[in-house]
């Protein structure tokens, strides 16, 4: 019986020892899955700020010196989720812009249909550049 106590006086620094460092491997294993799923769990997509952001009002910027130029009046010009622009008229109709295609094209096809509508006596509710045709609702 004397031999056997010693024995477990003996193990017992060994199991100490163990249960610590396996303890240590669950925490940094832990921490090193929180840091990199918490962000995501937190905060839903697209809510943090990026520099991608920036370049998004340098291209509003840029885009209502287009518009200017073609002397269009807007009154604002925000950019949707999809990256592309929705641009406010001052006559109250909204024109939606890809930015996927030529902006150069797109204002100039906005101030053809625009002419085309004044002398037509027509106001337009939503017009849409985002598709292959544009798409034009009425109020």
């Amino acid at each position: 019986m004397w031999h056997s106590r010693r024995t477990l006086k003996r193990n017992k620094p060994k199991k100490r020892l163990f249960f610590t460092i396996t303890s240590l491997l669950i925490l940094i294993v832990t921490l090193v899955l929180v840091s990199v799923f918490y962000p995501s769990l937190i905060y839903k997509k697209g809510s943090l700020l990026n520099p991608v952001s920036k370049n998004a009002t340098r291209e509003e910027n840029n885009l209502g010196l287009m518009l200017g130029s073609k002397n269009i009046d807007f009154s604002n010009i925000t950019t949707l989720p999809d990256s592309s622009f929705d641009i406010t008229l001052k006559d109250g109709g909204t024109v939606i812009f890809s930015s996927k295609k030529d902006l150069e094209k797109q204002i100039s096809s906005l101030q053809l249909i625009l002419t085309r509508l004044t002398i037509e006596g027509k106001k337009f509710k939503i017009l849409d550049f985002r598709y292959d045709n544009p798409v034009v609702s009425f109020n």
